[in-house]
């Protein structure tokens, strides 16, 4: 009796114990709450108060607008070759970006071709003049994959100095000359078509007018064909356009500005016409061209755009990604001499979006009547012309290079009290 008992208290007494340590956990636990409230709201009324601190703050800095003295640089986003008031616009913050890289050369020396991109993985480069300055209609694709060349069924006739462009699975080359020859017998009007999955050429209605040394691109299904020289060499202001479904072209307005040797691409509904040779009136020995003009379909017109940086012709051309217009390498004439003619470096992109010029990386081997493409979102570069003087052939290359751009914010930069600064200036009097 007396064991139970005992056993009966200390049941009981442990029990008690038991409450108590609750009791105390649950004072502790109530005290932690209560404490991390009072940090909460504390911490709460802090960010009102930095807020309210901060607000103030903004609206005193908007208030003294104007409070750093005669300030000599100032940036903008966008439209950087507009003038912001009391400054002279210096250039990009991204000048020279971009790298290039070599890749293997074609199989021979070519000038005078086209090249075009096409499914994101494959170039065909189509015609030209060889080494010795023979016109060719080899056809030849280029497999970015695995860095090879393929020999593809050859143009009905040889083909230098045209446009071509790309419509769903067929190229269509346009203008040109069949032979070197400088006679008028040597302009074509035909219209020839590569059908690249049958791998196969047929012969599309001829155009209105005979181009040489023109440019071509493809818009909305259709092919455009711009400027070039007519007969006897005249300068051509003349705009046509292939309608492939239709095997029809029409005439288009006039360009402003008639000119040979110049690029031309599609770029944000518009076909843009860059550069060339003209005849410029106000300075004979100055012809190659910086304008750079845009035939909107839909209107009809067309509208003159910012110049190029560096004036020039035969460069090569592509559109990269986010409607950026990229001008490569080109020709000029050293010291207005057109005996001398020789390759740029140069490589200029133009922002449809900014209406802005951007110098970028310059390409390793400079050269002129080259041709591009762009596929994968990078830009091969293909042949071309090397330094020619006084030569009626001029020395032609197989190197092939591939560029990659490096997008940046577009961040422009404007300077105070500093008018001869050009960012775009020469980097060197050598003539890059």
């Amino acid at each position: 009796m007396y064991i139970e008992k005992n056993m009966e208290g200390d049941s009981v007494g442990y029990l008690h114990g038991e409450v108590r340590s609750l009791k105390r956990s649950l004072h502790r636990f109530t005290i932690a709450v209560t404490v991390l409230s009072v940090v909460v709201v504390a911490i709460f009324i802090a960010l009102i108060a930095v807020g309210a601190s901060q607000h103030n703050s903004i609206k005193n800095l908007k208030q003294k607008a104007g409070t750093i003295e005669d300030p000599k640089v100032a940036f903008a986003t966008g439209f950087g070759d507009r003038n912001i008031e009391g400054f002279n616009y210096g250039g990009s913050l991204f000048r020279g970006s971009g790298f290039w890289s070599t890749r293997k050369a074609l199989p021979g020396n070519l000038t005078d071709h086209a090249a075009v991109g096409y499914n994101e993985e494959n170039v065909f480069i189509i015609g030209g003049a060889n080494a010795s300055g023979s016109v060719t209609n080899e056809v030849w694709m280029y497999d970015a994959i695995f860095h090879n060349y393929t020999k593809k069924a050859p143009m009905p006739e040889p083909r230098y100095r045209f446009g071509a462009a790309l419509v769903n699975d067929k190229i269509y080359v346009v203008g040109g000359r069949n032979s070197s020859a400088d006679e008028n017998e040597a302009m074509t009007k035909s219209t020839f078509i590569y059908d690249i999955q049958k791998d196969a050429w047929s012969k599309g209605k001829d155009s209105f007018e005979y181009h040489s040394d023109t440019c071509a691109d493809s818009l909305d299904g259709k092919v455009y064909m711009i400027g070039g020289y007519g007969q006897d060499y005249l300068y051509l202001d003349v705009a046509e356009v292939y309608d492939p479904e239709q095997n029809e072209w029409t005439r288009l307005t006039n360009m402003p500005t008639a000119r040979g040797d110049l690029m031309c691409v599609a770029a944000a509904g518009e076909i843009y016409a860059l550069g060339g040779y003209y005849n410029n009136l106000a300075n004979p020995n100055d012809s190659f061209s910086s304008k750079m003009e845009s035939y909107d379909p839909k209107s009809m017109k067309w509208t003159s755009r910012p110049d190029l940086l560096t004036p020039r012709g035969d460069a090569g051309i592509v559109l990269l990604p986010g409607d950026k217009i990229m001008l490569i390498g080109g020709e000029g004439h050293y010291k207005n001499q057109s005996d001398f003619k020789y390759p740029k470096h140069v490589n200029e992109v133009y922002y449809v979006t900014d209406q802005t010029w951007v110098e970028k990386a310059m390409i390793p081997t400079a050269r002129f009547r080259t041709a591009a493409a762009q596929i994968g979102g990078l830009a091969y570069v293909f042949g071309g012309a090397d330094l020619c003087i006084n030569s009626p052939v001029c020395p032609a290359l197989d190197t092939a290079e591939i560029y990659l751009d490096v997008d940046h914010p577009h961040v422009y930069i404007y300077l105070k009290n500093e008018p001869s600064y050009n960012d775009n200036a020469p980097l060197s009097i050598y003539p890059f």
